[in-house]
């Protein structure tokens, strides 16, 4: 278990917190932004915008269209 934890720390440390707090910061607002149209973010989008913020993924892979709409 504590190889898993140390493994888990490594991850959530490809970014700084500096780093991580912006894209908290801009993924919130794309989200009132969205919201203000009046949509919602599918669990999908929401899972994909924590992996940009949790830095395994970066903003390249984070905007490239996804899917067909």
């Amino acid at each position: 278990m504590a190889e898993m934890d140390m493994h888990e720390t490594e991850l959530s440390k490809t970014i700084s917190d500096a780093e991580r707090d912006r894209r908290v910061a801009a993924v919130s607002y794309a989200r009132a932004s969205v919201g203000l149209e009046g949509f919602l973010l599918s669990a999908a989008d929401e899972a994909h915008a924590q992996r940009f913020i949790d830095g395994q993924i970066d903003l390249n892979e984070f905007v490239r269209p996804r899917g067909s709409l």
